[in-house]
């Protein structure tokens, strides 16, 4: 069983209930872009007419609901192998490196970790992602292209760690310059007595002209409000769908590697994690996560990452 690079993408398989919530949605925005007109025929009626919303919008509401718990139910444990943990890296003070073959070793002995109370126990699943790079600044890039997208705080240190050591290896050799004193800056005004008075009574004079001039009907307020609602959705809408367009024509990555390995228990696992081919020690800066748990919590995490 060999070592897959890394091909990230947009989880449609885990994440297809979410087409089931189109239809509320489509009615949801027919009702928004309707509902400033039905406001403005409000005036000078003394009831309103709710929309169908409400009703149409349970199902989905409730098959939703559902689908979130049953993915997001059953979460795996989590074990983050780093460099830059105590008793972890070999080295000495910030220059600190753990290869590929001895993370690997680190995460299998983790399994069988007796001390750990956390350790995960019974017939499971494992996926275990490794994070390769030959020096800080390649392991910092490999590290922020999933964080980007399933940031893990142990992972997100070591980004930013490995990031700031390989500047500093970079400028360690420049001097710094400064031009001769003094410099141009702006004149402090805010510390004129004279200023401070004046905005203080001009302050209070707008505050009332302000509150004048933020009197408005109830119907515009609704109207309004009904905008806003309209604006964010058709926001998030947007976000989610450059996110899949950008997962869509995602490359392998050779720098990141992905393996599925079970069912078993934590002693059938570990020694399925240390068969096969593995990276060498050419990658003198990895970095490691662990998953274990059952095949329905390791889905959406699994189909992102490829496998």
């Amino acid at each position: 069983m060999n070592w897959s690079p890394v091909t990230m993408r947009w989880p449609e398989q885990a994440t297809q209930w979410m087409d089931g919530l189109k239809d509320a949605q489509a009615l949801a925005g027919g009702e928004l872009a309707s509902t400033a007109q039905r406001l403005v025929g409000l005036e000078g009626l003394a009831s309103t007419n709710p929309g169908p919303v409400g009703d149409a919008a349970k199902g989905a509401i409730a098959a939703g609901r559902a689908a979130l718990a049953e993915q997001l139910g059953q979460v795996p444990a989590c074990l983050v192998v780093t460099p830059f943990q105590s008793g972890i890296g070999q080295g000495r003070g910030h220059q600190r490196a753990l290869s590929a073959p001895n993370l690997l070793q680190q995460l299998a002995s983790k399994l069988i970790d007796g001390t750990d109370t956390g350790r995960p126990t019974g017939p499971q699943y494992a996926l275990s992602l490794l994070f390769l790079g030959t020096n800080f600044d390649q392991l910092a890039g490999t590290l922020s292209r999933f964080n980007a997208l399933l940031p893990i705080p142990d992972l997100v240190r070591t980004e930013r760690r490995a990031r700031h050591l390989s500047v500093l290896e970079a400028e360690k050799w420049e001097i710094p310059t400064a031009g001769p004193l003094p410099r141009w800056q702006a004149l402090p005004l805010e510390r004129c007595t004279v200023v401070k008075a004046a905005k203080q009574s001009m302050a209070g004079q707008l505050a009332v002209l302000e509150s004048y001039a933020a009197d408005s009907s109830p119907l515009g307020d609704l109207a309004a409000l009904a905008q806003r609602k309209a604006t964010q959705q058709q926001g998030r809408d947007q976000q989610l769908n450059e996110l899949k367009a950008l997962l869509a024509g995602g490359a392998a990555d050779t720098s990141m590697r992905a393996r599925l390995i079970g069912p078993g228990d934590v002693n059938e696992l570990r020694r399925s994690l240390l068969e096969g081919d593995t990276p060498g020690h050419e990658w003198v800066q990895s970095a490691g996560v662990l998953l274990v748990g059952s095949l329905e919590g390791l889905s959406f995490v699994r189909e992102m990452v490829g496998l």
